[in-house]
């Protein structure tokens, strides 16, 4: 039988500093409710988490910059595991909709590309995706925003050669 005698083992630190032999004689219950179970710690990164580290954040609060609103369309993304961050892929690519934060917009219906309700933001468009018109100087242009989620363009400047933009 194995001499245990030794002083009593404290805390981790004191089991992983004693003899093999006295170790080795510890049940591994005690090893255990002392707190010397060995442990695998993973810590997550942003980048680590994503299948690339090509991310852009949605921006709900997003002010015009240059009299533009960028809507990204998400179809064009990979969705993470944040409903609020969008990957753009191992070889970036997006596409984004600029909608003028200086015309009024109006949701329509049919062929006639006339207002079907009242003015709409263009979050709103962004958020929703579909068929607008747009009020002109002698009446309406149709146009089309893909649903997506605002972004800012100091985000989209990382990555200026891989988005494709649609001005409307």
């Amino acid at each position: 039988m194995k001499d245990n005698s030794e002083a009593p083992v404290r805390d981790a630190r004191d089991v992983a500093t004693q003899p093999a032999s006295n170790a080795q004689g510890l049940s591994r219950r005690a090893l255990l409710l002392r707190g010397a179970a060995p442990a695998i710690v993973t810590l997550y990164s942003g980048a680590a988490l994503a299948a690339s580290s090509n991310l852009i954040g949605a921006a709900p609060n997003a002010t015009p910059e240059d009299y533009k609103y960028r809507c990204l369309d998400t179809s064009s993304v990979f969705a993470t595991k944040n409903p609020n961050v969008y990957d753009l892929g191992e070889t970036p690519m997006a596409h984004v909709t600029q909608v003028r934060s200086d015309r009024q917009y109006y949701p329509t219906q049919g062929y006639f590309g006339l207002p079907s309700g009242p003015q709409v933001s263009p979050q709103q468009m962004c958020t929703s995706g579909g068929k607008f018109v747009r009020r002109e100087r002698w009446g309406f242009s149709q146009v089309n925003v893909s649903k997506g989620v605002l972004v800012s363009a100091t985000a989209l400047s990382s990555f200026a050669s891989n988005v494709n933009y649609t001005d409307i």
